[in-house]
C-alpha cells in the first residue's frame, strides 16, 4: 500500500466573504470542486502512477533500468519537487546515492535524505544560482553506468539558474523580469531563457553526456508541451536564437534588456554560438522523458464532483489563453448568458476553463492572472442571481497577491461600486487585490506543492 508521505491535502478558505454569498450555497459548491482537482494532481500519486520498483529493477513508462551496480542521482526543482521527490525516495527505498532538491520559499517539503534548498521565484536569485552550480557538480561526476532522476515542474526555470557565457545572474533576472511585465506568454518566456542559460533546453544531460537519464514532468503549460515545462532541462529544443531575438522584437523589449543578453542573441544568430540541442542529438537518445501528470487528471475531477452535487458539467476548453481582462469578459457573458437563457447546459450546471492566461502590468498594484479576470468577469454579472465564477491557481499562488485566487457572483460589482471604488481605475493600476479585499470573495490556500494549470469555474443555479 503506498505511503501518504507528501500527499496533497489542500483546503480552500473563502476570506472575507458576504453573508448572501455564503447562504447561496454556490461557493461552498465551487471549493468542494475545486478542492477535488487539486487533490488528483498530488505530486506523488502522479510519480506512482509512472515509476514502479521491482527488486534491483525500476521501472520508468515502458523501460526497465537494473539498479545493482549503478548510481542513482536524484535532481528536482520546482513547486512539486518535495512531493515528486518523496514519492520517488519512497519507491526506490535506499538506492538514491544523492541529490538535490530546489522549491520555492514557503513551500512544505516532506523529510528527504537529499538536500533540499529553497530559491527565488518566479525571479532568480542568488540561491538559484548556487542551486544550479550544485546540480552541474553532481552532474560532472556522473558515469556511463550511472541513473540521472531528473523531476521537474513549473517554477523551475527560476529555481535552477546557471548564466551562459557572458552573462550574469542580473542579466538573467532582469530580462524574465520585463518579459512577465510585457505579458509574454510562459512559452515565450521560457524560449528566450533557453538561449541565456546552460541548464534549460537540454543543457543538463549535455554536462553528463555518458550517464542515462529519466525526466519526470509534471506539466503547467497549456497543451502539455514538455520542452516548455521548466524551460526544458532534459528536453531537446525546437527553438533558436532567432526566436528569442524575435520574441524579444514582437514584446517590445529588445532595446531594455541587458546588452549582455543582446549580445549573446546576436552572436547565436550569427551563428559564432551553437544552438541549443534538438531532437537528433546524440547525448539526447540517453533520456526518457515522461509526462506523469497535468491539468487533465484536474479537469476530470472537478467534473466528477460537480456531478455528484448534483451539477450538469463540462469543460468549455483546457487550452485557455489570453489576456486575463479579456478572458474575464469572455467568461462572465458565458455564465451571464447561461443564467438567462440556460445555454449551453440546463441549470444547475458547472462550466469549466483550465490553462494559463497572462497579464500586461502597467500599473504598481497587487494582483494576479485569476484576480484580474474575476474583476473583469463581475462587470458582465451584476444584477444576476444564482450565479458564481472562482478562479484558482492551482499553485496556491496568484501574481503578487498573496492570494491563490477569488470569487465573483451578481453582487460583487455592485459592491465595488457603492463602495466608491473605481474599478475600472484599479484595472488600469493592476490592482485587482484591492478591489477583492474591499468585497471580499479572496481565496486562500498558501503553496499546494503541486503545480499544473489555472482554473475558473463557472455555476449558475
Amino acid at each position: 500500500m503506498p505511503s501518504q508521505m507528501g500527499k496533497t491535502m489542500v483546503q480552500i478558505s473563502l476570506e472575507g466573504g458576504r453573508r448572501d454569498l455564503a447562504r447561496s450555497g454556490l461557493a461552498d459548491a465551487a471549493l468542494t470542486m475545486l478542492e477535488r482537482g487539486l487533490r488528483a494532481v498530488d505530486p506523488g500519486e502522479a510519480v506512482r502512477r509512472s515509476v514502479r520498483r521491482e527488486g534491483a529493477t525500476l521501472w520508468a513508462g515502458r523501460r526497465e533500468y537494473r539498479l545493482e551496480g549503478r548510481k542513482v542521482l536524484l535532481l528536482a526543482a520546482g513547486k512539486a519537487a518535495g512531493g515528486m521527490a518523496a514519492a520517488l525516495e519512497e519507491i526506490l527505498d535506499g538506492w538514491i546515492g544523492g541529490g538535490l532538491v530546489t522549491v520555492p520559499a514557503g513551500v512544505i517539503v516532506p523529510p528527504l535524505s537529499v538536500p533540499v534548498r529553497e530559491a527565488g521565484h518566479p525571479l532568480p536569485d542568488e540561491a538559484s544560482r548556487s542551486c544550479a552550480e550544485e546540480v552541474a557538480r553532481l552532474l560532472q561526476g556522473a558515469k556511463s553506468e550511472d541513473l540521472v532522476l531528473v523531476a521537474l515542474s513549473g517554477g523551475a526555470s527560476a529555481l535552477w539558474s546557471l548564466p551562459a557565457s557572458g552573462l550574469c545572474l542580473a542579466d538573467l533576472r532582469e530580462t524574465t523580469r520585463l518579459l512577465l511585465e510585457s505579458g509574454a506568454a510562459i512559452e515565450e518566456i521560457n524560449s528566450v531563457r533557453k538561449h541565456l542559460d546552460l541548464l534549460k533546453g537540454g543543457g543538463v544531460p549535455l554536462l553528463a553526456p555518458e550517464a542515462r537519464f529519466v525526466g519526470l514532468i509534471l506539466s503547467d503549460v497549456v497543451g502539455d508541451h514538455l520542452e516548455t515545462v521548466a524551460s526544458g532541462p532534459t528536453m531537446p529544443d525546437p527553438s533558436c536564437f532567432a526566436d528569442a531575438w524575435g520574441i524579444l522584437e514582437r514584446r517590445q523589449i529588445l532595446d531594455r534588456v541587458p546588452s549582455a543578453v543582446r549580445a549573446r542573441l546576436a552572436a547565436g544568430l550569427s551563428g559564432k554560438l551553437p544552438e541549443t540541442p534538438k531532437a537528433d542529438h546524440p547525448v539526447l537518445a540517453r533520456v526518457e522523458n515522461l509526462c506523469v501528470g497535468s491539468a487533465q487528471e484536474a479537469v476530470a475531477a472537478i467534473l466528477r464532483a460537480a456531478q455528484e452535487q448534483g451539477f450538469a458539467a463540462a469543460c468549455l476548453t483546457s487550452t485557455l489563453q489570453g489576456e486575463a481582462s479579456q478572458v474575464g469578459l469572455v467568461l462572465g457573458n458565458i455564465l451571464r448568458e447561461e443564467a438567462l437563457h440556460g445555454r449551453p447546459l440546463p441549470c444547475p450546471c458547472a462550466l469549466l476553463a483550465a490553462g494559463e492566461t497572462t497579464v500586461r502590468i502597467t500599473g504598481k498594484g497587487r494582483g494576479g492572472r485569476n484576480l484580474e479576470l474575476g474583476l473583469c468577469a463581475a462587470s458582465r454579472l451584476a444584477g444576476l442571481d444564482g450565479v458564481l465564477l472562482a478562479s484558482l491557481a492551482s499553485d496556491g499562488m496568484d501574481g503578487n497577491s498573496g492570494a491563490a485566487g477569488a470569487v465573483v457572483d451578481g453582487e460583487s460589482w455592485r459592491s465595488a461600486v457603492a463602495a466608491g471604488l473605481d474599478p475600472g481605475g484599479l484595472l488600469a493600476e493592476n490592482d485587482s487585490l484591492a478591489f477583492f479585499q474591499a468585497v471580499g470573495g479572496l481565496l486562500r490556500t498558501g503553496p499546494t506543492g503541486t503545480n499544473v494549470n489555472d482554473f475558473s469555474l463557472l455555476l449558475a443555479r
